[in-house]
């Protein structure tokens, strides 16, 4: 089926998602589309490590593999989309016990997920109850997510609401941790929090990108403060994954994140590496490339594989 690729669309360097009003605002920081068709298949392919160039094949092989495959994506990514959409198709013909992670819903809307699963929720209600329809953009939720959701759904395949309720995440920026902890155990259900905040790599990368961003000085201590919020996610999201191994119909959890999480060993990867030190992981990240005739060296330890979109 011929597919759009995006012509001049404006892409967020954070990939953070939504929820980057609620980073944005803790400091006080202020798509066209062709019809060329492509195949998702065939897109530049290649080895993290190596460099060396990879196959469809390789890529299946190596998800069918692992017990958790995190993908990262540039959110209005349309090519990253069909990359995903063409992925979990593949895994879910081939095993239905595959499950599809996303941080694009939050653990409080699983009974949303369940309704609509089980055919007692319309799709349009379930996408205005959990707030959707603009989550990678405007109007983007019915082409980029949905049909990753009607494929496992299909399939017979699990969908896991994976991230935390932004309401917490906030109040992880505005209040601390201490104020989440002494929350009731049914509301401490819905997030997770972080039993660390030295990343290392991860938190200068993090730091660095907000000072970026800013147009003015930001203080360390300020950034500390969001930062707790993006751990939130990470930590949650990573639980999510790890916790829906432990059931007895699933042999592997397909994570969609924004690849901020999952580059480098981000957040979202330490997380999951800290709880499952022995898990079986794959991460794939989705990067725009003007050069995709190789990996240039910035994105060499990016991830697994690298797909230039």
């Amino acid at each position: 089926t011929p597919h759009c690729v995006p012509s001049e669309t404006r892409r967020s360097p954070w990939n953070l998602g939504p929820l980057l009003g609620i980073l944005l605002a803790g400091l006080g920081l202020a798509s066209g589309c062709t019809s060329t068709p492509i195949s998702f298949t065939e897109l530049p392919m290649r080895d993290g490590s190596l460099g060396t160039e990879v196959d469809w094949n390789r890529v299946v092989e190596d998800s069918l593999q692992a017990q958790i495959v995190v993908i990262g994506e540039e959110h209005d990514d349309l090519v990253a989309h069909g990359f995903q959409l063409a992925l979990v198709e593949d895994l879910v013909a081939i095993d239905d016990r595959t499950a599809i992670a996303l941080e694009m819903l939050e653990r409080d809307e699983q009974d949303a997920i369940d309704a609509w699963i089980a055919g007692d929720l319309p799709t349009g209600e379930f996408v205005t109850a959990t707030g959707s329809t603009n989550w990678g953009g405007p109007d983007s939720w019915s082409s980029f997510y949905q049909p990753i959701l009607d494929a496992a759904r299909d399939a017979g395949s699990p969908i896991i609401a994976a991230n935390a309720p932004r309401e917490y995440v906030r109040q992880a920026r505005l209040e601390g941790y201490e104020v989440l902890e002494d929350l009731p155990a049914e509301t401490r259900a819905n997030f997770e929090i972080p039993t660390t905040l030295d990343q290392g790599g991860y938190w200068i990368r993090f730091r660095d990108l907000m000072r970026e961003m800013s147009e003015k000085d930001v203080p360390e201590e300020n950034i500390r403060k969001v930062f707790r919020s993006q751990m939130v996610w990470d930590a949650t999201m990573a639980s999510s994954a790890v916790r829906a191994l432990e059931r007895r119909e699933i042999d592997r959890v397909v994570l969609l994140v924004g690849r901020f999480h999952a580059d480098f060993e981000g957040g979202t990867i330490r997380e999951i590496r800290r709880l499952r030190p022995d898990v079986e992981l794959l991460v794939i990240s989705c990067v725009s490339s003007n050069d995709p005739g190789r990996l240039g060296d910035e994105d060499l330890g990016r991830a697994d594989i690298v797909i230039h979109t």
